[in-house]
């Protein structure tokens, strides 16, 4: 495999893998270890399949297209605005996971309220992005790296105290699974990455679908590994019980201090990249639409339409967590699914579509758009 396919992959599954695998016991774990990998499953799945679609149409327009710019040329202006109005609205909904899961971490070590760790850590945010975002970005693959390297410290330890006897253990129910998908579908969303998977890789459509697989199985893979390290150590019961970051930490960590302060800097860093790939998005996101500048007037601004709405919102829910991931599936559902299966309909009623398509036809296009029916619904009942 060329070393641009491995960089290409790396791109996907980095994408993947962030706060939201943080989440996955907390919602999964009452179903118990076989269930819940099931669900893992058919959601890696579907966020595969929905891949496939969003390269069908990349190709259709050919290598360094963004997202924005296929909607609109499919759907027109109303398609751009929902793509955008999406967009927007899944990353405030992980800011707000972000900030909230830091203010709890950060609780858990200084005996402060949960919402001035929060605050605190979206102040330091908001001024890095002010001062400037090239030296974030080199910091931040930094970050992703230590980040991999003390998850996998972080899994050996936990291996360590591992009860296979809780992995039997769990009650599947109808209301479990509805709470799971959204979250679940979250902890898959590399869909953002795809145009540039494309733009960097070319149009080698075997390489493309490579990538794709790999890159998304990679992050499923730990996800199973998490719950199971998870589930290990807590029963199905504690683990649905929890709200945030840092109980979640607290629990599986048991009274082992060494193992709670590893696990506890695992956390903290896959928030910490997470937040600051899906901030640097949004400020040029914002800075876009808005038409603002990158003076340092402008540069304040735009920091604060940023990071004051979320701010505002994890203030006003310190446990809300899983509350926002869920409601980032949703948002997600809409930009990975509803507007690819809307636009390859479209693209093969006109009879193109010619460079590549997704496998299963029609039937596989309505059934991954039932599915994100599904997932949406499931946020709100």
């Amino acid at each position: 495999m060329s070393s641009k396919n491995i960089g290409a992959i790396s791109i996907v599954a980095g994408t993947a893998i962030g706060a939201g695998m943080l989440g996955l016991p907390m919602v999964i774990g009452s179903l118990g270890f076989v269930t819940g990998c099931l669900v893992l499953f058919v959601m890696w799945a579907l966020a595969v399949y929905s891949g496939l679609m969003l390269i069908e149409v990349n190709l259709e327009f050919g290598p360094g297209v963004n997202f924005n710019y296929m909607t609109h040329k499919i759907l027109g202006r109303p398609g751009q605005i929902v793509a955008t109005g999406s967009v927007f609205f899944l990353a405030y909904c992980l800011l707000v996971a972000y900030m909230t899961g830091m203010g709890g971490l950060i609780a858990s070590v200084i005996p402060v309220d949960p919402r001035v760790g929060s605050g605190a850590f979206a102040i330091i945010s908001a001024i890095i992005f002010y001062i400037g975002t090239n030296a974030l970005v080199s910091a931040n693959k930094t970050l992703f790296a230590v980040m991999l390297g003390t998850m996998v410290i972080s899994f050996g330890f936990l291996g360590g105290e591992l009860n296979l006897q809780n992995l039997a253990l769990g009650t599947p129910t109808t209301k479990g699974f509805m709470i799971a998908l959204p979250v679940l579908f979250t902890s898959f969303g590399f869909h953002a990455s795809i145009p540039s998977v494309v733009s960097y890789v070319g149009e080698s459509k075997k390489s493309l679908v490579k990538i794709l697989v790999i890159g998304s199985t990679i992050p499923g893979l730990c996800y199973v590994a998490w719950l199971m390290l998870s589930l290990g150590n807590a029963s199905p019961e504690q683990l649905a019980g929890l709200a945030n970051v840092d109980a979640l930490v607290a629990l599986i960590s048991g009274n082992n201090l060494l193992v709670k302060r590893i696990v506890s800097i695992f956390a903290v860093l896959a928030l910490i990249t997470s937040f600051f790939g899906v901030s640097l998005g949004l400020f040029d996101l914002v800075a876009e639409t808005f038409k603002r500048g990158n003076d340092r007037a402008s540069r304040a601004g735009t920091s604060m339409l940023v990071f004051l709405p979320p701010l505002f919102a994890s203030v006003m829910a310190p446990d809300g967590f899983i509350r926002a991931l869920s409601h980032a599936g949703s948002a997600l559902a809409i930009i990975a699914i509803f507007l690819p299966c809307i636009m390859v309909l479209k693209l093969r009623s006109f009879g193109k579509s010619q460079e590549f398509r997704a496998i299963g036809g029609t039937p596989a296009v309505l059934a991954s758009f039932v599915f994100g029916l599904v997932i949406v619904v499931a946020n709100y009942l």
